[in-house]
């Protein structure tokens, strides 16, 4: 227990120290770009935070509280805008932020667009395009949505010998009649990303055929194309994409494939929503030289997981993001540390 104090205290202290000190607070001669990764925004006990891994989801007060932080240090910016300036020779903001929206989340619509909108605060939301407006979702949220379900309804289901491969895994959860925990669902989605996308849902089909509870997925998890054209309709937010099916670019992509996930994605968004599409973001952070060279041809820049504020020597395929959630994000100092790349 003690150690546990200690170790909560030296954080404190760290983040105090970056909240105070980081380059958010300090001047700078050469234009900086610093870019947020949000995911879901979810009030407090709703039920969608049940079958979500930790480190995906922001309140919507978090979220007020920190576009209010945002606006004290930075020049809010669409990303486009920030990178065509760039590319045009145009002046840019010493310190400016963008921010993000991945995977098309329908909570984006309910939580996020009101906060963007009472700020005045542009933002990017990369969309799935085959997925929009479906009753479909992401691997991850299947996965801890059928071992809740299972553990709560069906629990003697997990002596199946389809749950070897997530038995595997050596996480403490015990496939008995109790749900995972969030830390839980981390290490086994962890675990999974070992198999191709494909693969896994394959294997998640699986036992949902054979337990009979595909037909019990919940409501409609992402944005319908009618919501997505009301966020896009003034301006405020601009949509990107976020390949067809979210499918990682890795090696496990084939040539064809792949140009489906870059090129057809975007032409699918711009089809619903009347707009280019001029920003692509990787699921998971992978990418294939192959798939950089499609997505270089194809977009005006594109957003990786890799941690850190952004220059004018940036690649703009392979732009730097800083995430955020809840966990890391609650409290202004908490954001203003995390805001800062120190921790």
């Amino acid at each position: 227990m003690g150690s546990k104090i200690f170790r909560r205290a030296a954080k404190r202290v760290m983040q105090h120290t970056a909240a105070r000190l980081g380059p958010h607070r300090r001047q700078t001669k050469t234009p900086r770009l610093l870019i947020l990764m949000y995911h879901r925004i979810l009030p407090e006990g709703d039920p969608r935070t049940l079958t979500e891994e930790p480190g995906m989801m922001v309140t919507p007060q978090s979220l007020a509280m920190h576009l209010e932080v945002i606006r004290r240090h930075f020049e809010p910016i669409h990303l486009s805008q920030w990178l065509r300036r760039r590319r045009d020779g145009a002046p840019l903001p010493l310190k400016a932020c963008a921010i993000t929206f991945d995977d098309g989340w329908a909570d984006n619509y309910e939580f996020a667009l009101p906060v963007l909108r009472a700020a005045g605060v542009p933002a990017t939301v990369f969309l799935v395009s085959r997925l929009m407006g479906t009753g479909q979702t992401f691997w991850p949220e299947r996965l801890t949505d059928l071992l809740r379900r299972v553990a709560l309804e069906r629990p003697e289901a997990f002596a199946m010998p389809e749950f070897d491969w997530l038995r595997s895994a050596g996480t403490h959860f015990g496939f008995a009649d109790l749900p995972p925990t969030p830390e839980q669902c981390y290490a086994l989605i962890a675990h999974a990303k070992a198999l191709a996308d494909g693969e896994i849902h394959r294997r998640l089909d699986a036992i949902e055929a054979r337990l009979g509870l595909a037909e019990k997925l919940g409501p409609r998890a992402l944005l319908s194309w009618e919501q997505v054209r009301e966020m896009a309709a003034n301006g405020l937010i601009e949509m990107g994409s976020h390949t067809r099916d979210h499918l990682r670019l890795d090696g496990h992509v084939a040539p064809d494939e792949l140009e489906a996930q870059v090129v057809q994605s975007k032409a699918e968004i711009e089809t619903h929503v009347g707009r280019p599409v001029e920003l692509f973001c990787y699921p998971n952070g992978d990418y294939t030289a192959a798939a950089l060279d499609l997505v270089k041809r194809h977009y005006l820049g594109a957003v990786t997981t890799a941690q850190g504020w952004n220059s004018g020597q940036t690649d703009p395929a392979l732009l730097r993001r800083i995430a955020v959630h809840e966990d890391i994000a609650g409290d202004e100092i908490a954001f203003a540390a995390r805001i800062s790349g120190w921790v």
